[in-house]
């Protein structure tokens, strides 16, 4: 192989394309090639060895006493710890004929003292090797969306109105120009008027609309610039919690940037899909514009688009869906007195490949719910036809039990809470994720908040409620093995769910009203309950699981299989692997916490 090639080869491996040219070049003088038979212990208690192992080609499995912990192949290294502190409980053994590099320990130990970044990779933490790896598992993914600029996006006119124009005024002018917001100048400066402004500052206080704009505009503006890249665009969206920015030009404000039309450059450029969804006039046409959900989903993940952001662009186009169809289904005299909920993961924003319905129906009291009836069963024989699957549980509206007064929720949560069983404990797991997609907001706050009222001073209920975060067995032993069952690792059952409930437990039991894992996690650090550490940790780890199981989810499809949660560890390179296996540690981590916080060891 020649010193080109070497480079080639040793740059394609983390951490080695951290490394510098001069460090690059003693890496290679301090490397040999080797060949090993089968059968041969390379590392054991007895034999530390003097190099850092390359994998060019063959195998070696590392053992923890006689179980098999770990599998390393072609482009896999090891075994750092053993060089750094001179000692190992573990075994290497070749299992098939070993062609490999060979770095000298010195070579090994010098690079870790010129680069902080190699360095990091075998020294740091938990949390932190979990954000390194996650990081190298995006980046060979992400150079189109780093490279794309905002001028390249969709932006909408900007409706700009002087700080003295009357707020009526204000409002007419955007609605003529179809402007989701008003961007209000003030002296050079810019500030914005959004729609939920309107209703906290103006509707809710029964503030005249004759009053300036200027006076309830929020100043200043968070812009980027029109040459900035795409990406950056998205880490202010992110840092700020905002749906929206302005675009500067030399100092003027050229446009504005949504959200959602960043997401969608990504997935297509010349038709946005929240666009066909609210041109759509017919059920056939609206079927159409959900065809192109997993093509998005497909290009966004190629793109190197994290998980967060996708099921967030997701989830806001399937909410469209739901509402374009509830409203073309139902007669106008019914949907003003109703309000269609979305619950469970799609109500958490985090259901990315159609897995199954849950949604239900909050009716007006007094309003006889038999005539929604027929509606419903419509409603969800449509959307299976969209390609959403029936719900196996039969959590759907056209299940008359998920569809009642908002009196009739109340009191059904009464009997959740008074006769616990697992059909309960479930039932209300997934209401408390509810978010409304159509219809009047207010009626599922109603009975969210008369659900906070009735759970407090129920600790013996939260805590069997928590319970559920240890259902399931983490697939990872005491080795850091991965167990599997019939060489398949649930993500779900195994890391994704202890995530989920345990946080959802927390969230349910100091009152805290997000909805989204992510936010949840957020919120209980900030409220004091989870340390910054743990929090950090549940972050990466519910990042790292998903981006697998997309992964994972988007080939089965493209081999026409059914997308699941099931995944095969032997067909992970080893960067998911240890991505899997430090999550796991995590989840295992939080589990404990679970355990403490609800006294869990002192139930019966």
């Amino acid at each position: 192989m020649s010193l080109h090639d070497q480079k080639d080869f040793l740059s394609s491996i983390h951490p080695f394309e951290l490394l510098n040219e001069s460090e690059m070049d003693r890496c290679i003088k301090a490397i040999d090639i080797a060949y090993y038979p089968k059968g041969t212990v390379l590392i054991s208690s007895q034999n530390i060895p003097e190099h850092f192992f390359i994998i060019i080609k063959g195998e070696v499995q590392e053992f923890q006493e006689d179980e098999i912990v770990m599998e390393y192949h072609s482009y896999d290294c090891f075994d750092a710890d053993s060089l750094i502190y001179s000692k190992t409980t573990q075994r290497f053994v070749v299992s098939e004929d070993l062609i490999c590099y060979e770095l000298a320990k010195k070579g090994f130990l010098s690079l870790i003292e010129s680069n902080e970044g190699f360095k990091n990779f075998f020294l740091n933490d938990l949390s932190h090797k979990l954000q390194i790896l996650k990081q190298k598992e995006y980046s060979s993914e992400l150079s189109s969306f780093m490279v794309a600029r905002v001028n390249e996006s969709y932006l909408h006119t900007p409706c700009i109105v002087s700080s003295k124009t009357p707020l009526f005024q204000a409002i007419k002018r955007s609605m003529s120009q179809k402007s989701a917001s008003i961007i209000v100048e003030k002296e050079g400066e810019y500030g914005i008027i959004t729609d939920s402004d309107l209703k906290k500052d103006v509707l809710l206080k029964g503030r005249d609309l004759s009053i300036s704009a200027g006076s309830i505009a929020k100043f200043p503006l968070i812009t980027v610039e029109s040459e900035d890249f795409l990406f950056d665009a998205l880490l202010v969206l992110t840092k700020h919690t905002i749906k929206r920015v302005g675009v500067l030009k030399n100092g003027k404000l050229v446009g504005v940037l949504e959200q959602i039309d960043l997401l969608s450059y990504f997935a297509n450029q010349s038709h946005l899909a929240a666009v066909r969804i609210k041109k759509a006039d017919t059920i056939e046409e609206l079927k159409k514009a959900c065809n192109d959900f997993i093509k998005i989903v497909k290009t966004l993940h190629a793109k190197g688009v994290k998980v967060n952001y996708i099921a967030k662009l997701i989830a806001e186009l399937n909410a469209k869906v739901y509402e374009k169809l509830f409203f073309m289904i139902l007669p106008p005299e019914l949907s003003k007195k109703s309000s269609l909920i979305v619950m469970g993961s799609e109500g958490r924003r985090e259901q990315i490949i159609k897995t199954d319905q849950d949604n239900a129906l909050i009716i007006e009291n007094g309003v006889k719910k038999e005539q929604f009836f027929p509606y419903m069963q419509k409603f969800s024989k449509i959307l299976i036809d969209f390609g959403y699957p029936r719900c196996k549980g039969n959590i759907m509206v056209s299940n008359p039990y998920w569809c009642k007064t908002k009196d009739e929720y109340i009191a059904q949560m009464d009997d959740w809470l008074e006769n616990p069983d697992m059909d309960s404990y479930m039932y209300l797991a997934i209401f408390f994720d509810a978010q409304t997609v159509a219809g009047d907001e207010d009626f599922l706050k109603r009975v969210k908040k008369d659900l906070f009222e009735r759970i407090q001073d129920k600790d013996v209920y939260l805590a069997y409620f928590a319970k559920l975060t240890l259902l399931f067995e983490t697939p990872i032993g005491m080795f850091s093995n991965l167990i599997t069952e019939k060489n398949k690792i649930d993500l779900k059952k195994g890391g994704i769910f202890p995530i989920v409930q345990g946080v959802r437990s927390l969230c349910l039991m100091h009152k805290i009203e997000a909805v989204t894992t992510v936010k949840r996690i957020k919120e209980l650090h900030k409220n004091g309950i989870l340390e910054k550490e743990l929090a950090s940790e549940l972050l990466e780890a519910y990042d790292a699981l998903g981006n697998i199981r997309l992964k994972e989810q988007l080939k089965k499809i493209n081999n026409g299989q059914v997308a699941d949660n099931l995944i095969n560890p032997d067909d992970l390179g080893k960067l998911q692997r240890d991505l899997l296996k430090d999550s796991f540690k995590i989840v295992n981590r939080f589990k404990k916490f679970i355990i403490h916080h609800f006294k869990l060891d002192l139930l019966p």
